[in-house]
């Protein structure tokens, strides 16, 4: 008989409300559902599919692992948008070096590589997932307070990541604010609580609450004017 498969498997869903749009009286204008694996050797692997109402309408795989420590190892993004091929790209990452394979529509094939150091902060795919786990990285041992992270890599500045996908680089950093009781429709969870503060390329604030349990799942966000979004996790099964 095959030896069966040794990880743990998460599953949820993330609703994304928008206050104020005449286009969503109901507030729902997105959605995303995502599967976690975490494998015996400490990698967890990100599953998600995320669809975005507003205009354009986007949608958006993910594909995206990361290593025991939560340092990127390999991610995939597709891009769809106004029901259309935007683009996708492939991308490694070492404890040196990131690099990039792709095509878009709009250049055609595409590809790029950068040295990073295993300090960063992360890869921000766009996905809520990928938003919560960049927490991971965050040095506890100092507490409160906020930490910087320089030459940070995204797929896209775009704040709702409609561009690239490629490679785009921003300096940020982590406000973190300790441990919160969140309760959302899928739950109760202790969080830590963030946001995302000091960036380069102008995006409003944003607060943010991640599981404490060392997952460190997406519960809840908060992005104020001129966005007026909002994130709750709907639900979570836990195999």
């Amino acid at each position: 008989m095959p030896k069966p498969v040794s990880n743990r498997c998460l599953t949820g869903r993330i609703d994304y409300f928008i206050d104020g749009h005449p286009d969503f009286p109901d507030r729902l204008w997105g959605v995303e559902h995502w599967r976690m694996t975490h494998h015996a050797d400490g990698h967890r692997v990100m599953r998600a599919y995320c669809e975005l109402h507003d205009d354009p309408p986007l949608i958006r795989d993910v594909i995206q692992c990361v290593d025991a420590d939560y340092h990127p190892h390999d991610s995939f993004v597709r891009l769809t948008s106004d029901n259309r091929f935007f683009g996708s790209t492939w991308y490694r990452f070492s404890d040196h070096e990131a690099e990039y394979q792709g095509f878009t529509a709009k250049r055609g094939r595409i590809n790029d590589s950068t040295t990073i150091s295993r300090a960063m902060r992360g890869f921000g795919s766009h996905n809520l997932g990928s938003d919560a786990w960049l927490t991971a990285r965050y040095d506890y041992s100092r507490g409160t307070g906020t930490q910087y992270f320089e030459g940070n890599l995204l797929t896209s500045l775009d704040h709702r990541g409609a561009t690239g996908p490629e490679f785009a680089r921003s300096r940020s950093g982590l406000e973190y604010f300790g441990i919160e009781t969140v309760t959302v429709p899928a739950g109760t969870f202790e969080c830590h609580h963030f946001a995302i503060v000091g960036t380069n390329h102008n995006h409003p604030p944003y607060d943010y609450w991640v599981t404490a349990d060392g997952d460190f799942l997406y519960v809840k966000g908060i992005v104020t004017e001129p966005y007026n979004w909002s994130f709750e996790l709907m639900e979570l099964v836990v195999a």
